[in-house]
């Protein structure tokens, strides 16, 4: 895990230090920068993988040149595979990814099971190639005009480059509708883009870049005949979650995991102590006192095993600073202003000595873990007229609702929620085609999956963790695992055991009955509300909705000053206010990046 950049603009030395110091907390163990014809690479490195010097990056092989962000886990496998009498001076990953590139070209990247964002500078071409992973799991910038081409792990640095900041405002169009960000190649900032999620850019001399994917969901070949038998498909499941769990514990430093009590980390955590017999260390994030807190259930969890868990609080003072400083790192805005007890809990665990930390992200996406998706899968198997799956899947979803996040709709009688339900969803579906999706449980997870919440869910925990120079990884991610979900039937999603229930199937198993029947949906939920109404955020929020212009955005904004209006502040008040606020709050942030560099290009 690591920073990136370059640039064709100009063999520029203040230039360089620039991007260093805005990229520095990704990669504190080693920086450096090669010219090669017309362009300037750079790499920050945090060692993981083979940490001596001798894989430090730039890295040149046969001519070729490599600076490489993220993970290669299957590099061993590959090595022994493609590379056994291939000589290889160190035992890295990026090594072997460049060897493979000097002699397969790109055709290699479909055989990577990894995160990466990388750029491959083919000397003999004189083309440089900028590539990024499957699903986007780590982040890659660029922008380019009649001055050059310059790119980034990160927004930050390349806003030096422009005059002024500017907000996309149909992305923040779909960020008011949707929570939406970060869904195809636009950045939320104009004139700055990112490589989108599969694909890669040739870039010429000329400095002009040309968009290939090179990924088409069809990467992993299984034989789809065991969904017949609920008992071959879990026990093909839990194998492949547990080899990807496996892969990602390979590291030279020591790894850890975060445990919130939940369906997703609470499945990897017991694979890791059942069918791995891992040391690894639990990490727990506690807000006492909060109808959010699930940290008990975690660490009776851990303690089951025998593991000491660390329990990580947020210790009270500085919280506008601290919420400032998530955003700086976020870049653009997240859902709610949870990242302040994110960014609490990863410098926690580096102040530890923990460079690697496992997650559970990406499973709701992929499992349809919402309560909304649920919705949308009662509808549907009513529509299909399968009335008896369609009772049982109702159920489910009102046992997903939870009131400690807001207020909830009164729950009727169920045959005449169902009937309302379904009536009303039908007739909004007549009026706008575009709404036949909330009766469809596999079309919502598939836009939550590629528009609506997994991109802003990937950007959020590469920045965060990042921002306390640690790495996080995703076993939920591995491409594998993706594209066997994908095909999953239904029934194994969501049943009479609950949401994403060949997780809980997995717990059941084991035995964490605690937490397999506990159907209601919390995440990872610090106490927002006592945070935006400490009196400095308050006022804080309210000056940055007084200073928001955006004309196309005056109702976001009235609902907003609204809201502010109100005693005490309350989880429905959250959303509205903070989407709005976010924005004046990161325009001085990019404001004083600008300060500190100076002019931009002209």
């Amino acid at each position: 895990m690591c920073g990136i950049f370059g640039y064709q603009i100009q063999n520029d030395a203040a230039l360089a230090r620039s991007f260093f110091i805005d990229l520095a907390h990704r990669g504190p163990d080693a920086q450096a920068t090669t010219q090669v014809d017309e362009w300037t690479l750079g790499h920050l490195r945090l060692s993981i993988i083979e940490t001596s010097s001798a894989s430090n990056q730039p890295f040149l092989k046969d001519g070729n040149w490599i600076i490489f962000n993220g993970e290669i886990y299957n590099y061993l496998e590959l090595k022994e595979t493609y590379l056994k009498n291939t000589p290889l001076r160190t035992a890295s990953d990026t090594e072997v990814l460049l060897t493979l590139l000097n002699q397969e070209g790109l055709a290699c990247l479909n055989k990577l099971n990894g995160m990466f964002a990388f750029a491959w500078y083919n000397a003999a071409e004189k083309n440089l190639y900028l590539v990024r992973d499957r699903f986007g799991v780590k982040p890659l910038y660029y922008t380019h005009d009649k001055q050059g081409f310059a790119f980034a792990s990160e927004m930050r640095p390349l806003t030096r480059l422009a005059r002024n900041v500017e907000f996309d405002e149909e992305v923040m169009s779909a960020f008011f509708k949707d929570t939406a960000t970060d869904f195809d190649e636009r950045s939320g900032i104009k004139h700055i883009l990112q490589v989108k999620p599969g694909h890669f850019l040739t870039v010429t001399e000329s400095g002009v870049p040309t968009e290939h994917r090179w990924y088409h969901d069809r990467d992993y070949a299984f034989d789809t005949s065991i969904f017949a038998s609920k008992e071959r498909t879990l026990a093909a499941f839990e194998d492949l979650l547990t080899d990807s769990l496996a892969l990602r514990h390979r590291a030279d430093v020591p790894i850890c995991i975060t445990l919130s009590g939940g369906l997703d980390s609470t499945t990897l955590y017991v694979l890791a102590k059942e069918k791995l017999q891992s040391k690894i260390q639990p990490f727990i994030f506690a807000h006492p006192g909060s109808a959010t807190d699930e940290s008990m259930r975690a660490i009776a969890l851990a303690k089951k095993y025998g593991d000491s868990p660390i329990v990580v609080t947020s210790e009270p003072g500085q919280e506008l600073e601290r919420l400032t400083a998530a955003l700086r790192y976020l870049e653009y805005p997240i859902w709610n202003p949870s990242a302040v007890a994110y960014l609490d809990m990863y410098k926690a665990i580096k102040s530890h000595g923990y460079t690697v930390v496992i997650e559970g992200h990406g499973s709701d996406e992929q499992l349809g873990g919402y309560p909304y998706m649920l919705e949308a899968a009662w509808k549907q198997a009513l529509l299909r007229g399968n009335f008896r799956f369609a009772r049982t899947l109702y159920r489910t979803w009102q046992q997903t609702q939870n009131p400690a996040l807001g207020t909830l709709p009164e729950q009727p009688s169920e045959l005449f929620g169902m009937t309302k339900g379904l009536l009303r969803a039908l007739l909004k579906a007549l009026l706008s085609p575009r709404k036949w999706k909330y009766c469809s449980f596999d079309a919502l997870v598939r836009e939550s999956f590629d528009y609506k919440i997994l991109p802003i869910v990937l950007r959020t925990f590469d920045r965060l963790p990042m921002a306390a120079s640690l790495e996080a990884r995703c076993p939920f991610m591995d491409y594998r695992v993706v594209e066997f979900i994908r095909t999953l039937p239904l029934e194994y999603k969501v049943n009479e055991i609950g949401s994403k229930a060949i997780l809980r199937e997995i717990l059941k198993k084991y035995g964490h009955a605690d937490i397999y029947q506990n159907r209601t949906k919390m995440g990872f939920a610090s106490d927002i509300p006592v945070l935006i109404n400490e009196p400095q955020v308050r006022a804080a929020l309210r000056q940055a909705v007084n200073d928001f212009d955006f004309p196309h955005f005056a109702r976001e904004k009235a609902l907003a000053s609204e809201r502010l209006k109100k005693t005490t502040l309350t989880w429905d008040d959250i959303a509205p206010i903070w989407k709005v606020a976010a924005f004046p709050l990161l325009k001085n942030s990019y404001a004083s990046t600008k300060t500190a560099s100076g002019k931009g290009r002209e």
